[in-house]
């Protein structure tokens, strides 16, 4: 008899395929005080051209440039050159309550050749540039939650654990109660009770959200891939914020990014037909 086959099963075995690709262009945020690394949040490679950039959140960004490092290995860090740039906001308006809250930093050739012995960079053609949100479980965060990644004084070691939480997002209906902009931004569920563990297939009770801020969230489709293929996937959003009250992730479109980059680096990248806000 032919094997039959569980779409749904399959499904997330592809997400799981394409979250251990995607991990490869994910970085640990640490903060380094007397010494001691301090994990702190999350970042994306992403290679446009030939230009080199980091993505991530402004908040854990903003007023720290000269202190982000990234983990090299459990005991080395790098910490990152370059230009940064964030949104501006608004007169009087605290980055708190932005909804922006985007932070690109422009790798210096230092950087970038250190990056490239760990990392890989995400190629633009796998940017979800325009895309269409489905209201089904075909999105991915990954991340580095705080309390899943601990300085080891004894060993002067850095265990750093990425979680993986495929999602979906929420109804288009509820942006305007959440009083956010669907062209700027996507909004997905985090149910931190109902976390499936990748490797038991168990249900565990999942990770504070805080230090996923600046990951990615991917939007695998469906597809048949043979086991040595590479899964198809795009980087729709940058997490950056999470409501524990609402069980919900907010994330800012990789829209945002790519129209700051266009426009501040002249580069030839495809523009946003979606995008209302100004940048």
């Amino acid at each position: 008899m032919p094997n039959i086959i569980d779409p749904v099963e399959y499904h997330i075995g592809l997400q799981l395929r394409a979250s251990q690709d995607a991990y490869k262009s994910t970085c640990h945020f640490l903060i380094i005080e007397d010494g001691i690394p301090d994990p702190h949040a999350t970042g994306v490679f992403v290679k446009i051209g030939e230009t080199y950039f980091l993505l991530t959140a402004a908040h854990v960004a903003e007023k720290l440039e000269n202190k982000i490092s990234i983990g090299i290995d459990a005991k080395t860090a790098l910490t990152l050159g370059g230009i940064w740039t964030f949104n501006k906001l608004e007169k009087d308006q605290k980055r708190e309550y932005d909804k922006i809250d985007i932070a690109i930093l422009k790798l210096d050739l230092e950087s970038i050749k250190k990056v490239q012995e760990n990392y890989l960079f995400l190629s633009e053609n796998q940017l979800g540039i325009n895309h269409e949100t489905v209201e089904l479980p075909y999105y991915t965060a990954i991340g580095f939650p705080a309390t899943q990644n601990k300085h080891n004084k004894h060993k002067n070691a850095l265990h750093s654990k990425p979680f993986i939480y495929n999602t979906i997002p929420v109804e288009k209906k509820n942006y305007k109660d959440l009083c956010f902009e669907e062209s700027s931004n996507i909004i997905v569920t985090y149910s931190k009770k109902n976390v499936i563990d990748n490797e038991t297939k168990m249900k565990v009770t999942g990770p504070d959200a805080y230090g996923m801020s600046g990951g990615g969230l991917w939007f695998i489709p469906t597809q048949i891939k043979s086991d040595d293929e590479n899964v198809d996937k795009k980087l729709v959003s940058i997490l950056t914020e999470w409501s524990s009250k609402k069980n919900i992730w907010i994330s800012t479109r990789i829209d945002v990014f790519t129209e700051v980059i266009r426009k501040q680096y002249n580069l030839n990248i495809p523009k946003s037909t979606i995008l209302k806000v100004n940048i």
